[in-house]
């Protein structure tokens, strides 16, 4: 179903044929992004095109621009300045200025891949949404199939080799998603497939996990898709770590309770300890006053029995932090873990070797573990639960 007939709007009248996309080819239709042949290209250009591509796409996908017969086009929110997206030079918080790749398959089909509009989207297509038709696996390779979930257009910008640089963090995200990690949020995963996991909102998470579940515009009234977020890394609610408490206070695991209960998780009903890493045992929230916690407040969390039992790290003392409110980050990955289950992948500003070596987390199965590790200061040694 082509963009127009998806929105309701007439079929082309008589004497207008439909073009490949099912749209109508009249001069107005064509013209909105071609120009004539008599007036001549952009130069550098080819097909005829009025404009660089971004420019030429927000004339009408943007804000409240738009061109005669096009008003009902998917709007992007206006650019306030604030936000991620993958519009270059406005929304690239997450991504390097340019970013240009070309992929080849074993029968000498070539695709061009570039940080715009065309990097996931066919202008003429017919896909919903008008997106690539071309998939790529999670080592950044080009399959000869279509795509069969979002993620395998985004792989062919975000995996392999070749994949765009980030400020921070791996820039190869499919190898956090490829057979060889141990766990993940996998692509194509359904609430059937943890049936051990007592937090999952049945009534949220109903479909298939793709990188939408998580990365898609947070406004309800805007075009959908991850094209413009108000938070970083074009996130669909608030997500941070440890070092973000102070900016995000609560907020810090709101993308996290959208498919993942938070009374469940408050109340320990996946790991015995996950209310007092979220909100701590010192009594105060994320802006309360850092100290130390006394013996008694810590007993309850740590099965300290005597003050022989609590064991300073390396540093010799406890650290600020210890006993306050967590994120969902300190110990988790959000993408996948190449090497721990239960998607373990400790943040290693705040997690450090323990006094025997090592920031180590051991599965012993469902709800059981041990942990050897300085959190804070606090040395645990194949501490269990």
């Amino acid at each position: 179903m082509g963009l127009l007939a998806a929105q309701g709007r007439p079929a082309p009248a008589a004497g207008q044929a439909p073009s490949r996309s099912g749209a109508s080819t009249s001069h107005g239709l064509c013209a909105s992004c071609h120009m004539s042949h008599r007036k001549g290209a952009l130069p550098g250009k080819s097909k005829l095109v009025r404009a660089a591509t971004e420019p030429l796409c927000l004339s009408c996908h943007e804000g409240s621009a738009t061109l005669p017969g096009l008003e009902a086009a998917p709007k992007l929110s206006p650019w306030s300045g604030q936000g991620s997206g993958h519009v270059k030079g406005r929304f690239s918080s997450r991504r390097a200025e340019s970013y240009l790749r070309t992929a080849r398959d074993g029968q000498s089909r070539t695709v061009r891949l570039a940080q715009d509009c065309l990097g996931c989207h066919e202008a003429h297509g017919k896909e919903r949404g008008k997106l690539r038709t071309t998939a790529f696996d999670a080592r950044g390779q080009l399959l000869d199939r279509r795509p069969q979930a979002v993620a395998e257009i985004c792989f062919g910008c975000h995996a392999g080799q070749d994949a765009a640089q980030l400020p921070s963090g791996t820039r190869d995200l499919g190898s956090q998603f490829d057979k060889g990690a141990v766990s993940s949020h996998r692509i194509g995963a359904t609430m059937a497939d943890r049936p051990d996991l007592p937090s999952l909102r049945s009534s949220v998470f109903q479909g298939r996990l793709d990188c939408t579940s998580c990365h898609d515009n947070p406004d309800a009234s805007g075009s959908r898709g991850p094209h413009v977020s108000a938070n970083p890394a074009i996130l669909k609610a608030p997500f941070g770590h440890e070092k973000d408490l102070g900016r995000l206070g609560d907020r810090v695991n709101d993308l996290c309770f959208l498919c993942h209960d938070k009374p469940s998780i408050l109340t320990n009903q996946s790991f015995p300890y996950h209310s007092q890493h979220l909100n701590g045992f010192t009594g105060g929230g994320p802006a309360a006053p850092r100290r130390v916690p006394g013996l008694s407040e810590a007993a309850a969390v740590l099965g300290i029995r005597s003050s022989r039992d609590l064991r300073p790290g390396r540093s010799g003392a406890l650290q600020p932090g210890y006993g306050e409110p967590t994120a969902c980050a300190t110990c988790h990955a959000s993408h996948g873990s190449p090497r721990q289950a239960s998607l373990i992948e400790f943040d290693r500003s705040v997690v450090t070797a323990s006094s025997v070596g090592g920031a180590n987390f051991q599965r012993l199965g469902m709800g059981h573990g041990t942990c050897t590790l300085t959190c804070h200061g606090y040395d645990h040694v194949q501490a269990r639960y």
